[in-house]
């Protein structure tokens, strides 16, 4: 994940997905070692997921390597 443009990921305010291909939300900013999503619906929700949960990047979306089930542990 060392080649991935964290400011064209943030600034294009990618999609992310988890393992299990459910919608996170979009990923609106990048804070040291990990990246802000924004979870949009019902509720504004914001995770700070590691950038070492981050499976791969290609080029339109920000795939996981956790499933949704698992991002509440990330909510801020």
């Amino acid at each position: 994940m060392d080649s991935v443009d964290w400011h064209e990921v943030t600034r294009g305010k990618k999609i992310v997905r988890a393992s299990d291909s459910s919608l996170c939300g979009n990923a609106i900013a990048e804070f040291r070692d990990n990246i802000v999503i924004l979870e949009h619906g019902a509720n504004f929700r914001k995770y700070i997921i590691p950038k070492s949960k981050v499976e791969r990047y290609d080029g339109s979306d920000i795939y996981l390597n956790i499933p949704r089930s698992m991002l509440s542990r990330f909510d801020f």
